[in-house]
């Protein structure tokens, strides 16, 4: 009975969002949050507060049918960036999916952490007027380095309530506008007498010191902010986990080594294309191994050795994990860890196979453009790259790429210059749409008495959909991600063996699985050694060692590995086995004579 008044609160809040025709901000979202909040199986956990003292809001929601062991989890971030309404709402959706999925969906069998408002105060500035571009936090910054923050922001000359791009006249600019409209590189040796114009923001200039909204009010890039390789000196932060919000991400992650995956809502993609792997080395490249790799592979410390001989070494010893190919790469800092490492692309390719394929059966397959892989001091690459755990980014949706332009944008045009193919894109789609995101060149003279034209695109609008086409858009993707849990590892033990050597005395093997789809660790968390490995405890006897408890390092997708002890007990059939990991949660197995 409480499993029908559960799927009807939670469908309740779905239809409240699918009722909308403008975005829900920040306080609707908060609310339709805390509604989900009131099941039992939900609970609002407070991460922090953002950079403008706001509520970081987490909602945890427990399996239907928790193990007294642990269960793994599925963090959800979304809309890091702030800018992003859709995918917002996309993650309380997702919420709300969740609760209402059916006890025996894999959803249902596992933890979620879902963020859905990562960066509270970059979503409220998508809805401030004059809109900006960008969603960053309230962070104060001196753009300009004059000791003054924010005292030259942008301005609403053209009184539309957005902050679009401004052309100013100039005979050193380096932009013209084409006969489409749309601005392209000037190039003076092919047409000498256009106009050239320098690109700004909308705006005045509020300090008169030559240059326009040099210096906005504030605000970090959060999405940026993260460790894995971290881009310091520009709106990214100081220093990585610097912003409230970030830090907050990264404290509860390592707080919680129950998360087994991580899905990233927001403008990057790492499933559309696969990442490229690192390219072959040369197998005589000499190399020095570290004191501590070359004791575990029997080699000579201080030594060097052509790179196949070391990973021949590795290859006698395991083929997976820790001694990997690529972790032994990885592991000898031969090259920047900026690529997935070869041993993660296979489950790679088949969750990118499976998101394809979800595509193309639901009709979201049309042309599109290329959507944004994750960049420097993303959420996406240091979850996957040093906090160790599968991650998916997605986004949500992208501009369509008009059929009779897809050749064009395919092809290096090296005749003429061409636009960027998302300006002509979003041009032809407000040609059709008078919500499509592009505002018409309006001429206007600024307070120096410089000619300029204000129009191009609306902020936002690259990645942002028309308000009346978001709740489509925000549940298009909902099954594949709940179908996400499916994939995870499963771990599974038993007796396979027990063999009676007499005098109470008895040989036992233990069998210890991986059931899931993906590995346990990825190979990228084999070389950080997070997270932890499978602890395997046997009880109900006596070893003649004192390796009662051993420790599963890897276990391989739909693989598994023998441990074998030599026990005294009165009864084999009280010997029982336990392996557990944080991220994998437990199981147990009974014994009894073969």
């Amino acid at each position: 009975m409480f499993h029908v008044h559960r799927v009807f609160v939670a469908v309740a809040v779905l239809a409240s969002l699918a009722t909308a025709q403008s975005w829900p901000d920040g306080k609707e979202l908060s609310g339709r949050l805390m509604d989900l909040a009131r099941l039992d199986r939900a609970r609002l956990v407070e991460l922090g507060r953002s950079a403008g003292d706001q509520k970081l809001r987490l909602l945890e929601i427990a399996p239907e049918q928790p193990r007294g062991g642990g269960d793994p989890a599925v963090l959800v971030l979304a809309n890091l960036e702030g800018d992003l309404p859709l995918a917002s709402l996309s993650a309380v959706e997702l919420a709300a999916e969740v609760l209402a999925a059916a006890p025996d969906h894999p959803a249902s069998s596992v933890r979620w952490y879902v963020l859905p408002m990562a960066n509270p105060d970059g979503l409220d500035r998508f809805f401030q007027r004059p809109r900006a571009p960008g969603g960053h936090n309230d962070t104060s910054r001196d753009d300009d380095t004059d000791g003054l923050e924010g005292e030259d922001p942008p301005d609403d000359l053209d009184g539309d309530g957005l902050i679009t791009w401004m052309l100013v006249d100039d005979p050193g600019g380096a932009w013209n506008l084409n006969d489409e409209g749309l601005p392209v590189t000037a190039d003076p040796a092919r047409s000498p007498e256009a106009v050239r114009y320098r690109r700004e923001l909308e705006g005045h200039d509020d300090d008169g010191d030559g240059r326009y909204n040099e210096d906005p009010p504030g605000g970090v890039d959060v999405a940026g902010n993260f460790p894995h390789e971290f881009q310091a000196w520009g709106d990214r932060g100081l220093w990585p986990g610097d912003q409230p919000e970030s830090r907050a991400v990264l404290e509860f992650a390592h707080s919680h080594p129950d998360i087994a995956l991580v899905l990233v809502l927001g403008v990057d993609n790492n499933l559309w294309t696969v990442p490229e792997p690192n390219p072959p080395l040369d197998p005589a490249l000499p190399v020095m191994p570290g004191r501590r790799l070359a004791r575990t592979l029997g080699l000579e410390a201080d030594t060097e050795y052509p790179l196949q001989t070391v990973l021949d070494a590795a290859g006698a010893r395991g083929s997976y994990g820790p001694l990997s190919p690529a972790a032994v790469r990885a592991r000898l800092h031969l090259d920047p860890v900026t690529r997935p490492l070869d041993d993660d692309l296979g489950w790679w390719r088949a969750l990118s196979e499976g998101y394809r394929a979800f595509l193309g059966r639901h009709g979201l397959d049309a042309p599109r453009l290329e959507p944004t892989p994750p960049r420097r001091g993303s959420a996406a690459n240091w979850a996957y790259f040093q906090f160790g755990v599968p991650t998916v980014a997605c986004d949500l949706w992208s501009l369509p790429v008009p059929v009779d332009t897809t050749a064009t944008d395919s092809l290096a045009v090296t005749a003429v210059a061409e636009p960027e193919p998302w300006l002509r894109h979003l041009q032809h789609r407000a040609e059709h749409d008078r919500h499509g995101g592009w505002r018409s060149w309006t001429e206007i003279t600024l307070d120096d008495g410089r000619r300029a034209l204000v129009g191009g695109p609306e902020p936002g609008a690259r990645h942002t959909p028309a308000a009346y086409a978001a709740n489509a858009r925000a549940r298009a993707l909902l099954p594949f991600w709940l179908d996400l849990a499916g994939w995870l590892p499963r771990l599974n033990v038993a007796f396979d063996g027990i063999i009676d050597r007499g005098a109470g005395v008895y040989e036992v093997t233990v069998l210890v699985r991986n059931d899931g789809r993906l590995p346990y660790p990825t190979a990228m968390g084999a070389v950080n050694r997070r997270p932890g490995p499978v602890v395997v405890e046997l009880a109900g006897g006596e070893p003649f060692t004192l390796d009662r408890r051993r420790t599963v390092d890897t276990l391989p997708a739909g693989g598994g590995i023998t441990l074998t002890w030599l026990v005294r007990a009165d009864d084999a059939g009280r010997l029982s086995v336990t392996a557990s990991a944080p991220s994998l949660g437990s199981a147990m197995a009974q014994g009894g004579v073969r």
